[in-house]
């Protein structure tokens, strides 16, 4: 079992409004971030939010912590309830990645394993697979006060709890997030109509 969990909770100062709402291929990318996670094979998807947030209509809402941790409040509020034994994240601001992408990470997982993808800057633990004993490690970073999803990520690779996962540099730029409105422009007309991919759409990438 996989559960799915959207992450819109940030504050989308940079963008000036809630990026949650956009509206790409006529519907809040929200619900387009959703249904990737539930054609991918999850089982549950919710929706990570602050407790400020309005929660749309439609989709199980559950709440992050306190502000100011960023997208590791929102990873532990998505593994706390230990709902189940993996959990695909995904940002609500990563529009280029499909059903296709969570399904090719699933081939990397293992119990207790979960994913990742590692391109020539960075890993991307935004559009990643977790295991749910993940959830100790990020508590203890959060105790810590270190809030680096980049060092989470490679605590969980040496624990043995990530596959981090090399992908080509030109799959790095639907690795993208849309966090302001010009690179949101820019995107779209990357996209050419001026959409986004369908869900089941599918860019070549590494196979296991």
């Amino acid at each position: 079992m996989m559960l799915g969990a959207v992450l819109a909770g940030g504050a989308s100062r940079r963008f000036g409004s809630d990026k949650a709402d956009l509206a790409v291929d006529g519907q809040p990318l929200w619900r387009r971030q959703a249904a990737v996670l539930s054609a991918a094979g999850a089982d549950r998807v919710v929706l990570i939010r602050r407790s400020d947030q309005p929660a749309p209509a439609g989709i199980e809402c559950w709440r992050d912590g306190p502000a100011g941790g960023g997208p590791l409040r929102g990873l532990q509020a998505a593994l706390a309830p230990a709902a189940a034994p993996w959990v695909a994240v995904l940002a609500v601001d990563m529009p280029g990645i499909d059903a296709a992408w969570f399904r090719w990470l699933r081939g990397f997982c293992a119990p207790g394993v979960g994913a990742m993808a590692r391109h020539p800057e960075a890993c991307e633990p935004l559009a990643a697979i977790y295991p749910a004993e993940a959830l100790a490690a990020v508590e203890n970073r959060i105790a810590g006060g270190d809030f680096s999803l980049q060092a989470l990520a490679r605590q969980l690779a040496s624990a043995g709890r990530m596959r981090l996962i090399s992908v080509a540099g030109e799959e790095t730029a639907r690795l993208q997030s849309l966090n302001t409105p010009a690179r949101f422009t820019a995107w779209r007309v990357q996209q050419g109509t001026g959409a986004a991919p369908s869900v089941q759409s599918s860019v070549p990438i590494p196979t296991p």
